[in-house]
């Protein structure tokens, strides 16, 4: 299985509530601190076969959502939102779950794309400037002239193979 973890660490001025929030028909998400939309997503993608898979154009549709909830030993509690996409690939059909997790005793928020089991080969080869899945992406825009908004990600592959 195949993990891929982005981590975003919120610039907020205080200790306030992060909210992920879900529009099931376009699978669109926002996620909202203090009750203020900070991020708003854009598609998700992979690239498989030659080609890719996009929740833009309906290739790689959401088909589910879930809630889940934890406790890690190092970082404590968390909540999470889980974006369930259907994959079909090489006649297979899998699913691909976006985690979108909130931790209770910091201010940020994980990202993990579980891609499944199942091999997502291609022939191309990808240089290191190009990349084989897009999530999490996000549409960015200045609110208003006091909008200063940030976040900060950091990109890590855990192969478990």
């Amino acid at each position: 299985m195949r993990l891929v973890v982005f981590v975003i660490f919120l610039t907020v001025e205080c200790w306030c509530d992060v909210r992920v929030s879900v529009d099931r028909v376009s699978g669109e998400y926002n996620i909202s601190v203090a009750n203020r939309i900070w991020l708003r997503s854009s598609h998700t993608a992979l690239y498989a076969g030659e080609r890719w898979y996009s929740s833009e154009d309906g290739s790689l549709p959401l088909i589910d959502t879930r809630l889940d909830q934890g406790n890690d030993e190092n970082l404590g509690e968390w909540n999470e939102t889980q974006l369930i996409y259907r994959l079909i690939f090489s006649g297979t059909e899998t699913n691909v779950t976006g985690r979108v997790r909130q931790w209770s005793s910091v201010a940020a928020i994980t990202f993990h794309l579980d891609i499944g089991n199942e091999p997502l080969t291609s022939s191309d080869s990808l240089s290191m400037d190009e990349v084989r899945t897009v999530f999490p992406s996000f549409s960015i825009e200045q609110i208003d002239m006091n909008d200063h908004r940030g976040y900060f990600t950091y990109a890590g592959e855990i192969d478990f193979r």
